[in-house]
């Protein structure tokens, strides 16, 4: 998590599917953040994020849980001991970073 969030991936990951983002707290990320900016172009963010649909109770659904999903974001994050209500106990929704990832792979699957 020491590098600062690049704006463009911020306003699609953070500001359109998560709801934990906060403005002004440009240091936090999450582990789906970090995946999806290490492995995505800009482009390729861009063209996945509009194959979803992204309406305002996206940040709210809990999609399924997956467990590989979870090992290969989630364990990786620095929220998720002690920080992940999704992960923890599913109380809460994921990040915007597991919400564009699950709703891919729930694509591919379907």
């Amino acid at each position: 998590m020491g590098v600062m969030k690049n704006r463009f991936y911020t306003e699609i990951i953070c500001e359109r599917f998560c709801k934990y983002y906060k403005e002004g707290k440009e240091e936090l990320h999450c582990g789906g953040y970090e995946f999806l900016r290490n492995n995505l172009t800009a482009h390729e963010l861009k063209s996945l994020a509009g194959f979803l649909k992204c309406g305002d109770d996206i940040k709210n659904r809990i999609p399924s849980k997956n467990k590989n999903l979870t090992e290969f974001v989630c364990r990786r994050c620095d929220f998720f001991i002690g920080g992940c209500d999704f992960s923890e106990n599913r109380l809460g929704p994921p990040c915007g970073g597991y919400i564009l990832i699950s709703k891919t792979i729930s694509r591919q699957d379907g």
